[in-house]
């Protein structure tokens, strides 16, 4: 009974051991709530790449002479919300007047044209992001699909069979050349092949369904050792065969 009795006062004297710490806390954090030394002065914005740092600083503008004790990160959230690209978002309070936002940017991997014609943007993970401004920074392939404005929603993700072909195509590149897909400006289709056009001069290139990094190697061996001229088509196809015409496909 006696070794009961003990163990209930420890447990006593433990609840009102974290009981005075929870007030301390709180009346430190009251306090500095309340002071005016710790007023927001600045902000500074880091980390975004494609988004301007002008753009996203004057959205939290109204963050500045506020306490920045009493901001937390769903403050901060709330602001940026309705920009796609934003992928997270993360706070550090520099002492003592200092906020620090730090910007996680979703990055397009490719534009999508539309059977309408306009371009959007896609991430890694087919997610649509927004096209009101062609950054200049982003620099993307461009995948001619057949798809109807009104399938395109920004912010969502987009589904299609030709996408998903390009996208297991980087794949395979980037077991042989990582740097390879900057190389190439357009991925559509011409009949039932996918084309490939060369960034720099503009030659077609058309690999077929099998062997890819086999295919990327010749190709590149190729490239190495001969020169082609824009509208030229290297047709990887054939097995055996390497077919290079002076008109397209």
């Amino acid at each position: 009974m006696k070794k009961k009795s003990g163990s209930s006062r420890y447990f006593f004297f433990f609840i009102v051991l974290v009981a005075m710490m929870y007030g301390i806390y709180f009346g430190i954090n009251s306090l500095f709530m309340k002071l005016d030394m710790f007023r927001i002065k600045s902000i500074e914005i880091v980390g975004n790449e494609i988004l301007e740092t002008d753009f996203l600083k004057n959205i939290c503008n109204d963050f500045i002479n506020i306490n920045m004790y009493t901001i937390s990160k769903k403050d901060v959230l709330l602001k940026y919300e309705n920009i796609v690209r934003i992928k997270d978002i993360k706070i550090s309070k520099i002492f003592p007047n200092k906020l620090k936002i730090i910007i996680s940017e979703k990055k397009g991997e490719f534009f999508i044209r539309t059977e309408n014609g306009s371009f959007f943007p896609i991430d890694k993970d087919r997610i649509v992001l927004d096209n009101v401004n062609f950054y200049e920074d982003e620099v993307l392939p461009i995948i001619g699909s057949k798809i109807p404005d009104d399938k395109i929603t920004i912010g969502k993700i987009v589904k299609d069979e030709l996408i998903e072909k390009v996208f297991s195509l980087k794949d395979q590149f980037a077991k042989v050349d990582p740097n390879f897909i900057d190389c190439i400006s357009e991925f559509y289709l011409k009949g039932e092949n996918l084309v490939l056009v060369n960034a720099n001069i503009g030659y077609n290139i058309v690999l077929g369904d099998d062997e890819i990094e086999e295919k990327l190697k010749k190709l590149i061996f190729l490239e190495q050792n001969r020169i082609f001229e824009r509208g030229t088509t290297i047709d990887l196809r054939y097995k055996d065969q390497l077919v290079i015409r002076s008109e397209e496909l």
